[in-house]
C-alpha cells in the first residue's frame, strides 16, 4: 500500500512540470499538501527565488529542490517503475519526504526536524544560497539521488568554458592549416595527464572531461575555431586551488581565451560527527549499510560553506538523472520515506 502511495504522490509531482525559474506551480501543490496535513508553511522569497519551510526553528533540516532541467520525458508508469525527467532528480526524493509528513500525520508522531523546499537548484544554487542567508541549522540532509546511500562525502569541482583558436586552411591541405579540434583534443591528454588525476579515490576517482565542444564548419576547411566546456571532478581533500595552478598554464598555452565559471572544494565528514551518528543509528534501523561520496553538484556545498554539516541521500540513480531515460523505482522512495522518518524520531528523542 505504501508503494501505491508513494507512486500516486510522485506522478502527481512529475505531472506539474518545475523547470528552473518556473517552480510556482508546483510550490502551490506542495503547499495545498502540506496544509491539508496541517502543517504551517513559511513562505521565502526575494522576489525570484521561492522556497518553502516547515519548522524553520529546527536545529537538522531536510533539503530537496522543486526544479528540474527542461523536460525532456513526460511521465509514465511500469507496475512500480516511474519515469520522466524529475523522477530520479530529485521528485523521488521530493516524494518521499511528503510520504513521511503524511504518516507521521496518521501516526500522530511529531516533526522533529524542519523542512525547505528550495527553487533554483539546477542552474545557480540560489535557493540553498537564500535560505543559509536566513537560517543557519546545525545539520541537514539534502535529498539527491544516492541510491539510498548515505554520503558523507562530496566532490569538488572545477568548470571552465573556452575557445581555442587553430588557423583556418582548405580541408584538402592539412598541412596548411592547425585544426582547432586536434589541438583541443591535445589541451584535454595533456589535462587528463596531470598527476591529480591519476589518484584513486575512497567513493570514486576524480575526472576531468569535455561536457559540451561546439566547431563550426560550414565550408571544406581545417577548423579553426572550437569553443567548449570542460569539467573537473575533485577528490574530496583535492584542493581547487592547488588545481587551478597546474590547469593554468595548459589552458593559456592552447586556448584564445578561457573563463572558470564554477569552483568549489569537497568535503568529507568524520564518522563521529552527530548528523554521521544519527544517519547511521536510522540505517540500521531501515536495513541501509552504505556510505558514499556525491559527484555532482548540489545544495550541500552551500549549506557545508556556511558551517551546516550536511550529508547527502535520497532514492533514485545519479547516472540516469537528466537522461531521457531517467526513472525511480517506488519501492526505494518508500525505504527513503522509512529512513527520514526514522533519523526525525532519533533527533526527537536526542
Amino acid at each position: 500500500m505504501k508503494a501505491e502511495r508513494a507512486k500516486e504522490i510522485l506522478i502527481n509531482l512529475l505531472r506539474i512540470p518545475s523547470p528552473s525559474g518556473k517552480e510556482d506551480r508546483l510550490a502551490l501543490h506542495i503547499m495545498e499538501f502540506l496544509h491539508k496535513l496541517g502543517y504551517d508553511v513559511h513562505i521565502e522569497s526575494d522576489g525570484e527565488i521561492i522556497n518553502l519551510i516547515v519548522n524553520p526553528d529546527a536545529e537538522l533540516f531536510y533539503e530537496v529542490h522543486m526544479d528540474t532541467i527542461d523536460i525532456r520525458v513526460q511521465p509514465f508508469i511500469r507496475g512500480n517503475i516511474v519515469y520522466g525527467t524529475g523522477a530520479s532528480d530529485v521528485k523521488g526524493g521530493l516524494a518521499s519526504i511528503l510520504l513521511m509528513l503524511e504518516s507521521l500525520k496518521k501516526e500522530g508522531k511529531d516533526l522533529n526536524v524542519g523542512i525547505v523546499f528550495v527553487s533554483d537548484e539546477e542552474k545557480g544554487g540560489r535557493g540553498s544560497a537564500l535560505f543559509m542567508e536566513r537560517y543557519r541549522p546545525k545539520m541537514a540532509i539534502v535529498l539527491e539521488p544516492t541510491d539510498l546511500e548515505v554520503h558523507i562525502a562530496h566532490a569538488g569541482n572545477i568548470e571552465a568554458y573556452f575557445e581555442v583558436d587553430g588557423k583556418e586552411a582548405h580541408g584538402a591541405c592539412p598541412e596548411s592549416g592547425e585544426n582547432a579540434i586536434e589541438l583541443t583534443y591535445r589541451m584535454l591528454e595533456e589535462l587528463k595527464a596531470l598527476e591529480p588525476f591519476k589518484q584513486k579515490g575512497k567513493y570514486f576517482d576524480p575526472h576531468v572531461g569535455l561536457q559540451e565542444l561546439v566547431c563550426e564548419n560550414p565550408y571544406y576547411l581545417i577548423p579553426a575555431l572550437c569553443k567548449g566546456r570542460l569539467e573537473a571532478r575533485l577528490l574530496p581533500e583535492q584542493e581547487v586551488e592547488d588545481i587551478l595552478d597546474l590547469f593554468d598554464p595548459i589552458l593559456e598555452e592552447y586556448t584564445l581565451r578561457y573563463e572558470y565559471t564554477e569552483i568549489w572544494d569537497g568535503y568529507e565528514l568524520d564518522e563521529s560527527e552527530e548528523i554521521v551518528q544519527i544517519a547511521k543509528r536510522a540505517m540500521d534501523l531501515t536495513g541501509l549499510d552504505e556510505f558514499g561520496g556525491m559527484r555532482s553538484w548540489t545544495d550541500a556545498i552551500n549549506f557545508m560553506y556556511n558551517g551546516t554539516k550536511t550529508i547527502v541521500f535520497g532514492p533514485g540513480n545519479l547516472d540516469i538523472s537528466h537522461t531521457k531515460n531517467e526513472h525511480i523505482d517506488v519501492r526505494d522512495v518508500v525505504k527513503a520515506s522509512e529512513f527520514l522518518t526514522a533519523v526525525n524520531d532519533i533527533f526527537g528523542k536526542s
